[in-house]
């Protein structure tokens, strides 16, 4: 890393902010403006066109991306308003409170003070972890590397910077397929900080508090005040009630830094070891509730083994390649051996936070995938040191034409894919379709489950509305979430046969009492709802009817 330039090579009108830790120019201050303000408004332009634009027999629910994770995290917030504790109520099953989740609790909790709905709270979490994550990540930065053109780059390409997955893109419309191969080199959201901002408040926040633990914990050691480690370890414990996985990466980042230490000065590193135990004294025992309800509480530790049933894991290396992009080869490139043994300990912490990543991926984890959350952090450095330090040498002895060109080709590979999900998410906003949208008749419909049914009731629905079933009402889904309710495929399909108006009465009575069902939602988009209610009427009583939508009490027996 080079050095802070000296007082003679940069003028007094540059230097604006100074501050024990951190010193940034006023040049770089107005580079990082302008980026922040252009990345506001590419982040909120969908959204605000989807509140703005719904039709009037519709509303937009808030969320642009992985609605049924959301209404989980919703149902949660429910939960939470009355409690401190949540039950799992994306499954019929009966369970206890047992669950626990600080960000959805003061997200609640917030809700709950200010009388705002839950989709206004998590719009504001969401604009407050995006502020959060931008400020955690320029003080990295500024912690991480001296060169103000590097960390410029670096920003520029952590904030920007979605792989190369539209190459797919192109690949459907020219081989003629009905959807594009491979999607999870496209739309894998960790990894993509634009896209975790935009979409995913959880995970914004998650890698702003392990940027700020790992900068905490280089103060820490850099300055040899234990105050810092008690920070990170106040930090991880936050993190451990909220994202709790994600420890993995922080303990391991650490435990590879620590061992270079040891090999580089060949003297066990005692402090920073020291350090450690903080930091695992705070954080540790948050993480360690988590195991034991999964361990130990039914219906949570099922939920943890459906994991899977989404499909999603890490990518094999080449598609990996695809998904990271252009940044992972100049990283790989940036690598030199005596990173690994330098005489400046950012480098070493750099390489092992890069390095432990490809490790943990591709453990044998249902989670696996989440392991690249705050990979592109240490890549973009190490794809900026290699662009400064390497790639605009090697250009500029070619000439300014091969300069302009050759980083213009870098940098346009680079947010190619974020240019093409920006627009993607205009054209299926303007379908107004659901889950995205729900309409008024659902809405009501939901606002009378909300008004009737209790946290004894289980209301059986279509997927597309039961998932918010649990977010608008106390009661149980029969089938919500992938993951949240049990044996998920088995009951989604029986949804499908008790709401098939051609299903035997004997058959629907049997699904309905096997979980106790309370209620029944039947809409238009569902099938005959004429048809569905004369062939059921025997067992199913409507008690609520408007245009789209029926709910039926189940007369159980």
């Amino acid at each position: 890393m080079a050095t802070i330039p000296s007082a003679d090579t940069t003028s007094t009108a540059q230097i604006a902010i100074r501050h024990p830790m951190v010193s940034l120019q006023a040049a770089e201050w107005r580079f990082y403006g302008l980026v922040i303000l252009g990345l506001q408004l590419i982040i909120w332009a969908p959204i605000i066109f989807a509140f703005v634009t719904a039709p009037p027999d519709r509303q937009f629910m808030g969320v642009v991306d992985g609605v049924a994770d959301h209404n989980q995290y919703f149902a949660w917030m429910r939960s939470f308003t009355h409690s401190n504790l949540a039950a799992n109520r994306l499954t019929p099953e009966a369970n206890e409170p047992a669950f626990f989740n600080l960000l959805w609790w003061v997200t609640a909790r917030f809700s709950v003070t200010t009388g705002v709905s839950y989709i206004t709270a998590y719009t504001i979490l969401r604009m407050i972890a995006i502020l959060t994550l931008l400020i955690s990540l320029l003080f990295f930065l500024s912690l991480i590397n001296d060169r103000p053109r590097q960390r410029q780059i670096a920003f520029w390409l952590i904030v920007t910077s979605g792989g190369l997955g539209v190459i797919w893109i192109f690949v459907k419309y020219a081989v003629g397929l009905p959807e594009a191969p491979f999607p999870i080199s496209i739309y894998t959201a960790e990894p993509n900080t634009l896209m975790i901002m935009q979409a995913f408040p959880h995970f914004t926040m998650a890698l702003a508090l392990i940027i700020t633990i790992f900068s905490l914990m280089l103060l820490a050691w850099r300055n040899k005040q234990s105050r810092y480690a008690v920070a990170a370890g106040f930090v991880g414990a936050i993190l451990a009630l909220q994202h709790a996985y994600d420890l993995l990466i922080v303990y391991s980042a650490l435990g590879v830094f620590g061992l270079l230490i040891w090999w580089r000065d060949r003297r066990f590193p005692t402090l920073l070891f020291r350090y450690g135990v903080i930091l695992v004294l705070f954080s540790a025992p948050g993480a360690l509730y988590l195991a034991f309800l999964v361990t130990n509480e039914p219906t949570w530790g099922r939920k943890l083994e459906q994991f899977d049933n989404a499909g999603v894991f890490t990518p094999n290396p080449i598609l990996l390649l695809i998904l990271l992009g252009v940044p992972l080869l100049l990283a790989v490139a940036g690598l030199r051996r005596e990173m690994f043994r330098s005489a400046d300990d950012r480098q070493i912490f750099l390489v092992s936070w890069f390095v432990i990543h490809f490790g943990l991926m591709y453990l044998p984890l249902k989670f696996q995938i989440h392991m690249l959350l705050g990979l592109q952090v240490p890549m973009m450095v190490l794809a900026a040191i290699a662009i400064d330090e390497r790639l605009i040498p090697a250009l500029r002895q070619r000439g300014c034409w091969a300069l302009y060109t050759g980083l213009i080709a870098v940098f346009g590979l680079s947010i190619i894919t974020s240019i093409y999900i920006q627009g993607w998410r205009f054209v299926y906003l303007s379908r107004y379709e659901q889950p995205l949208y729900l309409t008024n008749d659902e809405i009501a419909a939901l606002q009378w489950l909300q008004s009737q049914a209790t946290a004894e009731d289980v209301v059986l629905a279509d997927i597309e509305f039961g998932q918010f079933v649990p977010v608008w009402s106390d009661a149980r889904a029969y089938v919500a979430h992938w993951a949240g309710t049990l044996d998920f495929f088995t009951k989604r399909e029986n949804s499908r046969i008790v709401l098939d108006p051609g299903t035997p009465a004997d058959k629907r009575r049997q699904l309905l009492a096997e979980f106790h069902v309370s209620y029944v939602v039947m809409r238009d988009r569902d099938g005959d709802r004429v048809a569905f209610g004369r062939q059921s009427a025997s067992d199913l009583e409507p008690v609520y009817e408007n245009a789209t939508v029926s709910i039926y009490r189940f007369r159980s027996r």
